[in-house]
Parts: C-alpha cells; structure tokens; sequence
C-alpha cells in the first residue's frame, strides 16, 4: 500500500532543498560581494589619506626647497618627475600591505593608479 505521508513528505523536502540551496548560494555570493566591496572602500580611503600625507610631506621637504632654488619659482619638468616618483615610492612604503594587495588586485596598473591619485589629491588642494 502506498503510503501518502511519506510522499507527501519527501515532496515537501525536495520542494525545501530545491528552494534553500538557491537562496543559501546567493546570500553567501552576497555576503562575499559586500565583503569585497567593503574592502575596496577602507582600502580607497587608506589610500587617499597616505596620498594627502604624502603630498604634505614632500611640499614641506622637497618641493618649497625646489621652488626656492628656481628663479621663477617653479618646478622643472625634471624636478615634477622626480618629485612624483618620490611620491609613488613614498606612498608604496607607507600604505599597508592589506590595501596595496586590494588596490593592485582591483586596479590594472597599480603604479598608474598612484600616480593617477596623487595627482587627483593634488589638483584638489
């Protein structure tokens, strides 16, 4: 004799899992999504504050003496170049290594970004 409630039940059990297993993998993608989303933000914020560090330290010891020295009062083109590799070089040793992974896992050409951002913090002063 064919027993409805356990029918009923392994019915009521499959329907379950063919429904949980869905929701469960797209809350775990979820949750991953907003974790990596959550760590390119601290990672951007961290970088813009060791940007914004960076371009004070080196107005304070490099460029003012550098503007002092020219007659016009302003870099070369040589000096700007060898300030922003100062800068690059400088930002690299004071970022931590966390965001440095983040921002060169998520950027294409990690020094570009540098460069790119610095510049960015500068024209915004």
């Amino acid at each position: 004799m064919i027993n409805w409630t356990e029918i009923i039940i392994a019915g009521i059990g499959i329907i379950f899992t063919s429904a949980i297993i869905p929701l469960v993998a797209a809350g775990f993608k979820w949750l991953r999504s907003k974790t990596q989303n959550e760590a390119i933000k601290a990672a951007i914020s961290e970088a813009e504050k060791i940007a914004d560090q960076t371009i004070y330290s080196l107005q304070q010891t490099v460029v003012d003496g550098l503007k002092q020295k020219n007659e016009d009062g302003k870099l070369t083109a040589d000096e700007a170049k060898e300030v922003m590799e100062l800068a690059i070089h400088n930002f690299i040793a004071d970022v931590s290594s966390n965001t440095l992974s983040v921002l060169s896992q998520n950027a294409d050409n990690i020094e570009q970004y540098i460069k790119n951002l610095i510049e960015s913090r500068l024209y915004f002063k």
